[in-house]
């Protein structure tokens, strides 16, 4: 009766019980047994250090220490907003990573490594987590691949672009690299195989992809990657005018200057928790639409420095200088509901196609720009419905997804002999969380983030795989193999039409 009552404990997940422990570059390391017993944890895995010497430069080594290092911390978050509320959370000092390790990989020989599944979150560079609160990777394990979720700065803290040693930008972007060095000396401690990584992310992630996918800085690091729902090539995916972004924001705070001294003397005053809170939102310009985006940007060489890149994306792919690895790039069919759903409601009667044109557009004259509205207004709004709210979801899905995620992969078509794979996620079922909470219950399709529910475990939800009617279970599991086997096989053609090798 005492091991019944133990046993229960351990899968209500009451009593822990810790995996065997690991020495990494830092020290040695202790995580836990899943209450299922099949796969480790380790949450919250120290891979870089930011203080007030870094704040929005790269991040230093991770941290050392004695004795046994606990990763038991569950959620991390780095500074952001709650769910879009005013609530402050997080803190810069973030750069943790959370490692799902199947039993059989900790008990791997010379040789016999599993893959390696990176995922990188969405959120728009402002807000979200790497941790089980959103992505749990429970469900890799069960596949025999290593998983692996990262944090990294987001909003101000990770992308103030000031073209300065101080500030020279995309200091998130370079806490992923770092991540991703430390997996590949890190990895085998876990039963992982630091030659075979995989690097998947949605929306933001999937830009932070195509970013590192162009970067000489992170060469060697990854050997293939999937972008989901997301471009280097967006709208809302770059900072055309980074000072101009920097500017704006310090005169939330009553300075009006452009010199990047002046602005990073200002902010490095200012508490990151204020510097959030500062960033504001109008009725119809959120997110993805939003003026005020610290997103990537295109760095200036500055000596000492090492940058992501110092050329625009489109330059470097048609040059072809790039890592060419095998791809898969693709989207949900209905990916603007969310973000219209944020702007609009549920309900638009009229629509002027000239407020859609971000204010960083430069056209040689006022008539073309003119032009430019006409041609939108006429292809997505000429219809003589009084309802417009799909057209809205049909121009956001398109600009903002769609178009640039296609003229991607048609690029790197031209440039690479790997392997490119392109998908369409359009299914719906009962787990399209995003379009539920949206207000689109009758809408068939799939919103933007709507497939991370078929691919992921997240605390937030926890809802038992046994809730999922057959075909949730079925979506789900045609998702998780093409994305494993995409992972673990070198010749995939076979291995993602049959969904097994």
């Amino acid at each position: 009766m005492k091991w019944v009552a133990l046993t229960t404990l351990i899968a209500a997940g009451l009593v822990q019980i810790p995996s065997p422990v690991v020495r990494v570059s830092s020290g040695l390391l202790r995580g836990r047994l899943d209450p299922g017993g099949t796969f480790y944890q380790y949450f919250g895995v120290p891979y870089g250090t930011v203080d007030e010497n870094n704040r929005f430069k790269a991040p230093l080594p991770p941290p050392t220490w004695e004795g046994v290092y606990d990763a038991i911390e569950e959620n991390t978050w780095c500074p952001q907003k709650f769910f879009g509320t005013n609530i402050p959370l997080g803190h810069p000092n973030c750069l943790k990573l959370h490692i799902y390790a199947p039993i059989t990989a900790s008990l791997a020989k010379s040789g016999n490594f599993l893959p390696v599944m990176v995922f990188i979150h969405g959120g728009c560079f402002f807000e979200g987590s790497g941790s089980r609160f959103f992505y749990g990777g429970d469900y890799y394990t069960k596949h025999d691949v290593v998983f692996v979720g990262i944090n990294y700065r987001l909003n101000v803290e990770g992308f103030l672009c000031l073209g300065i040693k101080e500030a020279p930008g995309n200091a998130g972007l370079k806490d992923q690299i770092a991540a991703l060095k430390w997996i590949k000396n890190n990895i085998k401690a876990f039963g992982g195989d630091p030659d075979n990584v995989t690097l998947f992310g949605e929306s933001a992630g999937a830009v932070s992809i195509s970013f590192l996918v162009l970067s000489p800085s992170a060469r060697g690091l990854f050997h293939k990657a999937i972008l989901q729902s997301g471009s280097s090539l967006a709208p809302w995916g770059i900072q055309h005018d980074p000072i101009g972004t920097a500017s704006n924001l310090v005169k939330e705070f009553g300075y009006n200057t452009k010199d990047p001294y002046e602005i990073y003397d200002i902010v490095s005053r200012i508490s990151y928790n204020e510097l959030i809170q500062a960033i504001k939102y109008s009725e119809t310009k959120n997110w993805v639409t939003a003026d005020i985006l610290f997103v990537p940007c295109v760095e200036n060489e500055i000596e000492g420095v090492e940058p992501i890149i110092t050329r625009f994306p489109l330059d470097i792919i048609s040059l072809g200088n790039y890592t060419k690895v095998p791809m898969m790039i693709g989207y949900n069919d209905k990916e603007g509901i969310f973000f219209v759903a944020k702007d609009f409601g549920t309900s638009v009667k009229v629509v002027d196609a000239g407020d859609f044109l971000k204010n960083d557009l430069v056209f040689p004259t006022k008539v073309e720009k003119n032009e430019t509205a006409n041609k939108l207004q006429n292809y997505y709004f000429s219809s003589k419905h009084d309802e417009l709210i799909m057209s809205v979801v049909d121009l956001y899905s398109d600009l903002h997804f769609k178009f640039p995620s296609i003229v991607e992969m048609e690029m790197y078509a031209r440039t690479t002999e790997e392997s490119l794979f392109f998908y369409l996620f359009q299914y719906s079922g009962y787990m399209n969380v995003p379009k539920m909470v949206s207000n689109f219950f009758g809408v068939r399709g799939a919103s933007h983030a709507d497939e991370l529910f078929y691919m992921m475990r997240p605390q937030v939800l926890p809802m038992p795989q046994r809730w999922y009617d057959n075909e949730d279970q079925i979506a789900m599991k045609r998702m998780l193999t093409m994305w494993t086997n995409f992972a673990k096989f070198r010749y995939l053609s076979h291995c993602l039409h049959t969904f097994h090798c």
